[in-house]
């Protein structure tokens, strides 16, 4: 199947490549939760983040160099008893922290950094991929609205971002839907393992973000050839521009799509790296997966995390279809 490589230079539009940063071993970017929203808002067009674009640099350098780069994300959570010692004054043998005095007047950001935690349904201190941690925010947070700006306008005590209301956050957040090729060159690419390929089906031509119709047609006229399943990024993923063949690794669905296929191969009984006729290979999955809910809706449909989405095509019959058809296996499978 070598032959498909000539299609990645004409499909992918840019292509992620290894670093200092994808290293297993690299330390995650420690950043202050709310300043998360504060780099949104310089892309956006902000040229004067209160917290300082100097400040913000480091963290847009990295996340435009490697989309999943690992955040520390963090809020001070140790002010809190230290404040208490100091109001009532009976603080003992306890004494006050280095910057009391500054970490106490910070209140304002302080709230702001447990609100995005508390959005993104994380603890303080939490690592999380880029990519994931911007998902999950502008899903829940597509304004700023509540987290910089203030329930008190022109409270002395409590004052709002200057540029809360001037969209910069809203412009990248709420971006609008785009087609395939569009999400591509953004970093979304379809979810893929070996039920996909039954879902292109009724596609004749190259998708613009993998090479499900190319394995597929390929197996299709070679039902014998060999294959060898394996778990998380695979052939498939060759032309993706969000597949960094450094790393090995796809961005956006990573984690979720080694569990699946890890979760059919048991079904298989067979162990990664299996190698088997293809025809064979869609016989076994005929026979002992019913619907693409076992494997692509969890079972359950249950959603308990957008990195474990369920795959958006869950509900649909084409594995059904395929097995009454007897796509690359030549015939229906036994029940």
């Amino acid at each position: 199947m070598s032959e498909n490589g000539g299609n990645v230079g004409e499909r992918s539009q840019q292509r992620m490549s290894g670093s200092e940063l994808t290293r297993p071993d690299a330390e995650p970017i420690e950043v202050q939760a709310h300043h998360l929203l504060c780099a949104v808002c310089v892309r956006g067009g902000c040229e004067d983040p209160p917290c300082g674009k100097e400040t913000l640099q480091p963290l847009l350098d990295a996340m435009w160099e490697y989309p999943y780069v690992a955040l520390k994300i963090t809020a001070d959570l140790d002010l809190n008893r230290a404040h208490y010692f100091d109001v009532y004054e009976g603080r003992g043998e306890n004494e006050l922290p280095e910057n009391f005095e500054q970490r106490a007047a910070d209140h304002v950001d302080r709230r702001k950094d447990l609100e995005v935690c508390r959005l993104l349904g994380i603890a303080p201190n939490t690592v999380l991929p880029a990519f994931w941690a911007y998902r999950i925010l502008f899903e829940r947070a597509p304004t700023v609205e509540g987290i910089c700006t203030s329930t008190m306008p022109g409270s002395a005590d409590w004052p709002q971002c200057p540029h809360a209301g001037a969209g910069y956050f809203e412009k990248v957040a709420q971006a609008q839907n785009l087609n395939p090729e569009e999400q591509v060159a953004l970093g979304e690419p379809a979810n893929q393992h070996l039920l996909c390929i039954l879902c292109t089906a009724d596609k004749q031509e190259p998708l613009v973000e993998d090479n499900l119709v190319e394995l597929r047609k390929r197996m299709e006229q070679e039902p014998d050839i060999p294959v060898t399943v394996t778990e998380g990024c695979c052939m498939v993923c060759d032309c993706c521009n969000v597949y960094d063949p450094d790393e090995h690794i796809c961005y956006p669905v990573h984690i979720k799509n080694q569990l699946r296929d890890l979760n059919i191969l048991e079904k298989l009984d067979l162990a990664p790296g299996a190698t088997l006729p293809a025809r064979e290979l869609y016989a076994r999955i005929y026979e002992r997966i019913g619907s693409l809910a076992e494997v692509c809706g969890w079972g359950d449909g249950s959603n308990t995390a957008p990195f474990w989405a369920p795959c958006g095509g869950w509900q649909g019959d084409q594995l059904e279809s395929a097995r009454e058809a007897g796509l690359i296996s030549g015939g229906k499978a036994d029940s």
